[in-house]
C-alpha cells in the first residue's frame, strides 16, 4: 500500500487537543493505541483510496489501516511504538524580521502537538487565505517564542521554523506553503531593535547546537528531539521583551522630565506603566542601546530591579520609548521628605536592604550603575533600583567616561578622571545610607556646582548625625 496518498489527508487535526473537526465540525474519534484524533467523516468524504471506500462500513478494518498508517507518520510519546530511526534534518531560511538566517527542522512525521516545544504554551493556528482545504489548519505558531510549525497534508510531514519566515517547503513533495502572520504588532521596523527583540526569545547559539545535535546523532524516537530542544532553550531562558504598539497605551500623562528623557505614566492592559521616551532616539543611538541592553540583562526577572516590559515608538516624533513597571510609591528622596519623621531605624534598614540587593545584582551581572542616587530608588511593592540609562558593562573600556549624575553622590576619584567602577557605585550607596540617617540629600545646603566638586576633592564629606547607631 502506498503510505503517501495523492489526496491531502484532511481527517487529522494539526492540534491534537481539538474536540471537533475544523472542516465538518463533527466530533473527532480517537485511536486508543496512539491517542491520536481523527475525523471519520472527513476520511470517507475526501479520499480517493479504494481501500478506504471498500471498508467504509467496517470500522475495525479502517482502524487497523489507520494504525498501520499512523505507525509511520504520527508521533507517539511511547518509545515502544517507534521501531525505526527518525528521519529528521535541518536547514536555514531567512527571517523576515532580522533578515538573518534562522533554523528550520524537517520532520518526517505529523506533529500534532498543541503546545510549543520550547515554552509549552498553547499554539495558535495561522489562518491562510486560500480556497484549498489542504492549505488550511496546517500552520500554527507560538507568539511567545516566534516559532512556526507547518504541516504538509499530502506527506504528513512537519517543518519547525525557529523564527518568522514567509514560506515553508515540504522536503518530500517540494510543495511550498506561504506563511502570512500579521507582524504589524510584533515588529518595530528597525533591524537593530528587531534583532534585539528576537534575541530575547531565541539565541543563535541555540540554533547551531540543535543543528549539530541532529546532524551528528542517530535518533530513534522523536520525543528525544523535543526533550533536547526544550532543555537547550530553557537552560538559557530569560524574560521576553516585546514590541508593544503605541495604540495599546491610554491615559498618557507626563510626570517627569530630564536631560535625556521624558517620563510618562500610562495605562497598558489595565495596569499602570511608566513610559520613558528617550530624546532624539529616532536613530538608535549608543545611549539608547546601552539602556536597552542594561535593562534586559540586569532585570532578568529580578524583583530588586524595576521591571522592564518592552519597547514602543511615538508615532509622531518617531522617538523610541521604553516600557517600565510603574512605581506607585515614587522615589526614595520624595518618600523621605514626606515620611522621614515616622521611620524607625528598622524601617530604614529594610529600605537599605532592598536597594543593596538591587545594586548587588547589577554588579553580579558585571554591570556598573553609574548614576546611583535616591531619585533612582523606586518603590513598587519593594524598594527597587531604577534608571539604568547610564549603566555600562564593568569591562567596558570603550566609554569616554563622561561625568553625568548628581554631584553629591559621585565618588571623588571620578572627578579626578578615574573610570566608574563597582567601588564608585558603593560610594554612591554610602551617600544614600547617609541620606537615610538625616532625611536630606548630601550637601543639600550648598549649590551643586564646581565649588562643591573642589570641596569633595579636598576631602569634605557630609557630617554623621549624633543619633546614628554604630
Amino acid at each position: 500500500m502506498n503510505t503517501t496518498p495523492k489526496s491531502p489527508v484532511l481527517f487529522l487535526p494539526f492540534k491534537n487537543n481539538e474536540k471537533k473537526c475544523n472542516y465538518c465540525e463533527i466530533k473527532y474519534s480517537k485511536l486508543p493505541m496512539y491517542n491520536q484524533k481523527y475525523c471519520i467523516n472527513c476520511s470517507y468524504c475526501n479520499t480517493n483510496n479504494p481501500l478506504w471506500i471498500k471498508h467504509e462500513a467496517t470500522r475495525s478494518i479502517y482502524q487497523k489501516w489507520c494504525e498501520h498508517y499512523f505507525s509511520e507518520r504520527v508521533v507517539t510519546r511511547d518509545d515502544n511504538y517507534w521501531s525505526e530511526t527518525c528521519d529528521i534534518s535541518s536547514g536555514w531560511v531567512e527571517s523576515i524580521l532580522t533578515k538573518k538566517s534562522i533554523l528550520i527542522l524537517y520532520l518526517s512525521w505529523w506533529d500534532s502537538h498543541n503546545q510549543c516545544v520550547v515554552c509549552h504554551k498553547e499554539l495558535k493556528y495561522i489562518h491562510q487565505k486560500s480556497n484549498q482545504k489542504s492549505n488550511s489548519y496546517c500552520q500554527k505558531w507560538c507568539s511567545n517564542c516566534f516559532i512556526i510549525y507547518t504541516g504538509c497534508r499530502h506527506c504528513l510531514t512537519t517543518n519547525i521554523i525557529f523564527g518568522i519566515a514567509d514560506q515553508s517547503q515540504c522536503k518530500k513533495c517540494k510543495r511550498i506553503s506561504f506563511i502570512r502572520i500579521d507582524i504589524t504588532n510584533i515588529r518595530s521596523g528597525n533591524y537593530i531593535i528587531e534583532e534585539f527583540l528576537v534575541s530575547t526569545r531565541i539565541k543563535n547559539d541555540n540554533f547551531h547546537s540543535i543543528a549539530n545535535y541532529i546532524n551528528n546523532k542517530t535518533i530513534y524516537n522523536p520525543t528525544v528531539v523535543y526533550s533536547y530542544i526544550y532543555n537547550e532553550f530553557r537552560s538559557s531562558a530569560k524574560k521576553i521583551v516585546e514590541w508593544i504598539p503605541y495604540s495599546q497605551f491610554t491615559n498618557l500623562k507626563k510626570i517627569a522630565e530630564g536631560g535625556f528623557s521624558i517620563i510618562y505614566k500610562a495605562t497598558w492592559k489595565g495596569t499602570n506603566v511608566a513610559i520613558k521616551k528617550l530624546r532624539d532616539s529616532q536613530i538608535i543611538s549608543k545611549h539608547f542601546f546601552n539602556e536597552l541592553r542594561s535593562l534586559y540583562q540586569c532585570n532578568d526577572n529580578n524583583r530588586w530591579i524595576i521591571g522592564f516590559n518592552g519597547i514602543t515608538q511615538d508615532p509622531i516624533t518617531k522617538e523610541n520609548m521604553l516600557i517600565l513597571n510603574y512605581a506607585e510609591g515614587g522615589n526614595l528622596h520624595d518618600y523621605l521628605q514626606k515620611n522621614f519623621i515616622n521611620l524607625s531605624w528598622a524601617d530604614k534598614l529594610l529600605i537599605l536592604r532592598g536597594i543593596s540587593f538591587g545594586l548587588d545584582s547589577i554588579h553580579k551581572k558585571d554591570f556598573i550603575h553609574r548614576d546611583f542616587h535616591s531619585g533612582n530608588m523606586l518603590f513598587s511593592e519593594y524598594w527597587r533600583v531604577g534608571d539604568l540609562g547610564l549603566s555600562q558593562p564593568a569591562n567596558n573600556t570603550l566609554s569616554n567616561n563622561e561625568i553625568y549624575g548628581v554631584i553629591p553622590y559621585i565618588a571623588p576619584e571620578i572627578f579626578k578622571g578615574a573610570a566608574f567602577s563597582t567601588e564608585s557605585d558603593i560610594y554612591s550607596w554610602g551617600m544614600i545610607m547617609w541620606e537615610l540617617t538625616t532625611g536630606c540629600k548630601p550637601f543639600a545646603n550648598v549649590e551643586h556646582d564646581h565649588n562643591l566638586i573642589y570641596k569633595i576633592l579636598d576631602g569634605e564629606r557630609p557630617k554623621i548625625t549624633e543619633d546614628t547607631p554604630e
